[in-house]
């Protein structure tokens, strides 16, 4: 319970002082918080934490806390707890599932800032020891981080969803997650053994013996398919018509390249360079360069396809002077705030083409729409190209330079644009939502989004047709190309380079070396005449390799 008292007038401006130094502290807890998931984790996961830096300095929230210590002479505390209630009813009134669990970050700004206003420090998890399955009512994105340094085994909550940030970063460390178990606290006991069924949904306490030795045989043959894939990690990924298929990895981290390499990668098909820009200052040359070079060096001689800068403007307001857009998914992102701040831009560009000393590095441009976005990154390219040669800077004189295939305009227009670049690059999450106009974020239409819609596969199809007739590389860095079900069919529509997360790496190489290309094809065909992605789906259910 937050006190209820009134202060004195002579105290008013150090409560406030009080409260402006609590918000900084937890301000930089987070961003430590944030720095360590991105080393361990990637910056996907860690961008859960700009959710949270973005509440806590939220001017909105800042000012209406400072106006209640001033005016009603109300203590931090209980001013910062009335504040934030009306920012919790708020988010607990919106449909859309996932913006209404982001109430769980409410709470848990909320409990960090109270916490630093009492003068304490935020105890965490040390409590809990190794190999235990943690049951709670909630747990705070900040507490669920340290699951996987505890050696937590699982994680039950009685509340939450599985859209909620603690859903999220659980599932992300590989732990069976049960959410919205309303009875948990009170039907389990301390030292009570569970299991765990996240596929299912379900929790078995204190189970009986036929159910631990099933759980116990399903664990077996799942890790004995872990260790066969490992083991047959080397073999070339090539069809039994003998057709190579190049296997790439998408990498956010340069710490991720060790994966990506012990998985079989050949190469880097896509390294997402947003994470640079997510600090409270933009990356110098310098920084980049460090990174690109990692890179380039681990991976060599294989490619690194790194992409530039794929942010939206509004995850840059605290470096750039720009304005709040209620659509950022459509609005000023990627090559577009590229074009626009040039300067931004030759920064990235330099530090890309200096790596190419060290490797084969090659450029890879965001959000294309049009052409002419495309000839005037080129004049970028070369005007920071003919600085560097005046200067008398090593760099990569012959570095690629590729777009992505991520908007219809760019599917559509693939041929002139083919013409222009050196590699295409389809990234089907995007052009899957933008195709058929769903957000996957949005629960009430995300069952819309499907990357096996025929729409979405007859893009596919013209953007490799194009490739082809091109004679340049085409690969596919989305979230099908790590699909097992979906490899036969790109591969049939004419796909011959797959980047994807390096875990998956083994299994999508068991796929391609049992498959014939001519089958593949008539799949395709096949599907391509097909009505819906659930058509689509129930083909390939039914359609075996051969």
């Amino acid at each position: 319970m937050v006190a209820r008292r009134r202060l004195m007038h002579s105290r008013v401006e150090r409560e406030v002082d009080r409260f402006l130094n609590a918000l900084y502290q937890v301000g930089e807890e987070i961003r430590r918080t944030r720095r360590l998931v991105e080393l361990e984790h990637g910056p996907d996961l860690a961008r859960i934490f700009d959710v949270q830096l973005a509440m806590l300095e939220d001017e909105q929230i800042r000012d209406q806390t400072v106006t209640r210590i001033r005016q009603e002479l109300s203590p931090a505390e209980s001013a910062f707890s009335s504040t934030m209630a009306v920012h919790k009813r708020t988010f607990e009134k919106i449909e859309n599932e996932y913006l209404r669990a982001r109430v769980g970050d409410v709470r848990d700004i909320e409990h960090q800032v109270l916490v630093r206003l009492a003068g304490g420090e935020l105890g965490g998890l040390q409590s809990i020891r190794a190999n235990t399955i943690v049951v709670a009512r909630d747990l705070l994105p900040s507490e669920a981080v340290q699951l996987g340094r505890r050696l937590i085994k699982g994680l039950v909550t009685e509340q939450g969803a599985a859209t909620s940030h603690t859903s999220i970063i659980a599932r992300s460390l590989g732990l069976p997650t049960v959410v919205g178990a309303q009875t948990a606290c009170s039907s389990i006991a301390s030292g009570d053994n569970l299991v765990v069924d996240a596929d299912e949904g379900v929790v078995h306490v204190r189970p009986k013996i036929d159910t631990l030795r099933y759980y116990k045989t399903a664990l077996r043959r799942q890790r004995q398919r872990e260790r066969d894939l490992r083991l047959r990690r080397d073999l070339p990924a090539v069809t039994l018509d003998d057709t190579e298929i190049t296997l790439m990895a998408n990498v956010d981290l340069p710490q991720e390249i060790e994966a990506a390499i012990d998985n079989g990668a050949r190469g880097v098909g896509m390294f997402r360079t947003e994470f640079l820009y997510l600090g409270y200052r933009l990356p110098t040359e310098a920084d980049q360069l460090n990174a690109y070079r990692q890179i380039a060096e681990a991976v060599a001689p294989w490619p690194a396809v790194i992409r530039t800068l794929d942010l939206g403007g509004d995850k840059l307001t605290h470096v750039l002077d720009t304005a709040h857009e209620a659509n950022p998914f459509l609005g000023w992102r990627g090559i577009r705030i590229c074009l626009d701040n040039l300067d931004l831009f030759k920064t990235q560009l330099r530090a890309l083409l200096r790596a190419g000393v060290h490797g084969d590095v090659q450029i890879l441009l965001p959000m294309v729409s049009d052409v002419e976005e495309i000839r005037r990154a080129r004049d970028v390219i070369e005007e920071t190209k003919a600085e560097l040669r005046r200067e008398g800077t090593a760099f990569g004189e012959a570095c690629k330079v590729g777009i992505m295939i991520e908007v219809p305009s760019a599917a559509i227009l693939v041929a002139q644009m083919a013409a222009e670049v050196d590699f295409l690059s389809l990234g089907t999450n995007d052009l899957t939502q933008y195709t058929l106009a769903v957000d996957r974020g949005s629960a009430k239409v995300a069952q819309l989004y499907d990357p096996l819609h025929p729409a979405v596969l007859r893009l596919i199809k013209a953007v490799a047709d194009a490739g082809f007739g091109a004679g340049i590389p085409t690969s596919i860095c989305g979230e099908m190309a790590g699909d097992p079900k979906a490899v036969l069919l790109l591969l049939g529509l004419g796909i011959r380079i797959l980047s994807l997360s390096p875990g998956l790496i083994p299994e999508v190489k068991e796929v391609v070396r049992v498959l014939e290309l001519d089958h593949a094809r008539d799949v395709a065909s096949r599907c391509l005449e097909l009505e819906s992605g659930s058509a689509v789906r129930r083909h390939l259910d039914g359609t075996t390799s051969r």
